[in-house]
């Protein structure tokens, strides 16, 4: 979204800058005609006399070049299987990133049903988190946390790191 107001704002700009532009640019028009009137000849003539020039150089270096092409032939053939080689890798990991990036960005929520109560499940852990702060903890303590669900209790027991255990009744 950020990217297209950049984008709006930068043809605005351009499109005044244009405009701005626009008197500067009729003044020159005249003037570059005439440039390119006296060129003319110039290109005409330079066009005449190299081209007798320019056929004599490719003449020349066509063996040249077909006997580079041959010597590089093997080089080439290696460069390109490697290259290709390469893609292939680049392919498979940009695949497996794409599909790791798609399991860790895609929204679950998690509700449990019993009864008359409905409770999320981030719900829940967020509480326990909150509640594990409140009794004198860091949150930057919890390394792990395992929560026991118990609808027909409606509590949550959890484990905090292994050691730190409590109860939860919603």
């Amino acid at each position: 979204m950020a990217g297209k107001k950049t984008t709006d704002k930068l043809m605005d700009i351009a499109k005044n800058v244009s405009e701005a532009a626009k008197p500067y640019v009729e003044k020159a028009e005249p003037y570059i005609e005439m440039a390119k009137e006296k060129a003319e000849p110039v290109i005409d003539e330079v066009k005449e006399k190299g081209g007798p020039v320019l056929k004599d150089v490719i003449e020349k270096a066509e063996p040249v070049i077909k006997e580079v092409k041959k010597r590089a032939e093997p080089a080439t053939k290696v460069i390109k299987e490697q290259g290709e080689k390469a893609a292939d890798v680049v392919k498979a990991a940009t695949r497996d990133i794409t599909e790791s990036n798609a399991k860790k960005n895609a929204k679950v929520e998690f509700f449990i049903q019993y009864k008359d109560y409905e409770v999320r499940t981030e719900d829940i852990a967020q509480i326990i988190r909150e509640k594990y702060v409140s009794e004198g903890h860091k949150i930057s303590d919890i390394k792990e946390l395992q929560i026991y669900l118990k609808p027909e209790e409606n509590t949550a027991y959890y484990v905090v790191n292994h050691t730190d255990t409590g109860k939860f009744t919603y």
